[in-house]
């Protein structure tokens, strides 16, 4: 009986979350570049822009890690891109992406390639 009072809280919840294409289980693509954090950001910028797809910032997260969301032509977030000092002397650049996609794995390979 008391999950049947829960299940109603739970779906307005769930809807409260815009995964965009991305999903629940995304796959993941970790790169390490050998420049610094903002040079790295300034890059991505561009090389997502010659695949036709924008960063948008989102968040920072602890650990002081950048969010980003990488956005098609549609506006809508096909991949999550996370970024952090890494090593002291390298950035990482997390890609989360929707699995089974492989234009956005594409677009992602391509894009990382740019700026490693």
């Amino acid at each position: 009986m008391k999950i049947l009072l829960m299940l109603p809280t739970l779906f307005l919840l769930s809807g409260c979350v815009d995964l965009g294409d991305v999903g629940i289980h995304p796959e993941e693509e970790t790169y390490y570049v050998n420049q610094g954090k903002h040079q790295v950001i300034d890059c991505l910028h561009y090389a997502a822009s010659k695949a036709n797809l924008s960063l948008e910032y989102d968040d920072t997260l602890p650990e002081n890690i950048d969010k980003y969301n990488l956005m098609n032509t549609e506006n809508t977030t096909v991949a999550w891109v996370e970024i952090s000092n890494f090593n002291g002397r390298q950035t990482s650049v997390e890609f989360y992406y929707a699995p089974h996609a492989p234009d956005i794995h594409r677009s992602v390979t391509t894009i990382a390639e740019r700026c490693t």
